[in-house]
């Protein structure tokens, strides 16, 4: 019953194109919704639905009244049209809004959205803390499930709560991201062990004896794998004098420059650091340049993630990068295989810049 989402090339031709496929479809049997739901479904703007609904009026499709709902057109008796299309829902759920997402996150929801719609399906996002936020989500996830008909979920920044809920109720899903210890769901995340344990490897290469991770308080699962990632680098190290500490911090600019002043302060300053998150690889950046340290001189930087943004410091920052086109399909594959176990880990390429 649900159309495809328009894809963003040519968009008032893709939106055409859904508009027909959706009421060949039989969709809407009498009449069109509102253009406000229509534009908020689809992400697209009034003009750009205007455009599409009056190409489809031209093509007798559809009759367009001023102040009335747009009529579908009942095709003659006796013509031929095409049967429904089988469309999957697929629902994606996030703690945060679209605006809110880091640039590599959005780019990959919309290339997953892309490679659904070339299919026929359909991605929705739903946003929401009441499923992430508390140790309890099993109401508003049941809520939402049996309202929503989705065949797959997709789970963004999904907590230990969530994925165990999902587990148990043997709901189709895919986590992005890595599965906590003791869960079977699909997934896909880069592999943040590996990364790290090269990071640590590649640091020490460089002369840098005393390393340190700067990270978010374990939230997620890929976060545990980061810390574990990096220990490990740190013990095959070992044996040439290198030494690593785990400096953690609150996720916000302040608590992150809080972290890195211990550091700093330190009697034994680290001379190479390792940032999971973009946004602390940003703030860390600034920070040691505000405080007068010099990078990669005094210390070098290595952020564990990429987004486009790392390009536009200066200097620019040395990170791990995927492209979000390979990253979508991994998740659109499973997506598109319900019921199949075990993590699909991408390992990303490591992009050498200023900072190391």
């Amino acid at each position: 019953m649900n159309s495809t989402i328009p894809q963003r090339s040519s968009l008032v031709a893709e939106t055409l194109r859904v508009l027909r496929e959706a009421i060949a479809a039989g969709r809407w049997q009498d009449e069109l919704p509102g253009e406000r739901r229509l534009c908020e479904e689809w992400h697209i703007s009034r003009p750009t639905l205007r455009a599409a609904l009056t190409a489809l009026a031209a093509e007798g499709l559809v009759t367009i009244s001023q102040g009335k709902p747009t009529r579908v057109c009942q095709p003659p008796e006796g013509a031929i049209t095409s049967a429904p299309s089988q469309t999957l829902t697929v629902g994606l759920l996030s703690p945060e809004p679209l605006h809110g997402m880091p640039p590599f996150v959005l780019l990959w929801v919309d290339e997953l959205r892309s490679q659904l719609a070339s299919e026929g399906h359909l991605l929705q996002v739903h946003v929401g803390r009441a499923w992430s936020g508390g140790k309890n989500p099993a109401r508003a996830l049941q809520t939402l499930t049996t309202t929503v008909p989705a065949s797959a979920w997709v789970l963004y920044r999904s907590t230990e709560a969530m994925q165990q809920w999902f587990e148990q109720k043997q709901i189709p899903c895919v986590v992005v991201g890595s599965v906590f210890k003791g869960l079977t769901l699909p997934s896909v995340d880069r592999d943040h062990r590996a990364v790290c344990r090269h990071a640590v490897g590649l640091m020490a290469a460089r002369g840098h004896q005393r390393l340190a991770l700067v990270i978010q308080e374990p939230q997620f699962a890929g976060d545990r794998e980061s810390e574990a990632g990096f220990e490990e680098g740190i013990q095959a190290a070992a044996a040439r004098g290198v030494t690593g500490l785990i400096q953690r911090h609150d996720g916000s600019r302040e608590g992150t420059l809080k972290a890195l002043d211990r550091l700093i302060s330190a009697r034994q300053r680290p001379q190479a650091l390792l940032i999971a998150r973009t946004s602390s690889a940003l703030t860390v950046c600034t920070g040691l340049l505000h405080r007068g340290i010099r990078i990669p001189q005094d210390m070098a930087l290595v952020c564990r993630d990429d987004d486009i943004f790392l390009d536009e410091t200066v200097p620019q920052i040395s990170r791990y990068s995927i492209t979000a086109g390979t990253f979508a399909k991994r998740i659109f594959r499973l997506v598109r295989q319900p019921g199949v176990k075990g993590e699909t880990k991408v390992m990303p390429e490591f992009v050498k810049r200023d900072s190391l």
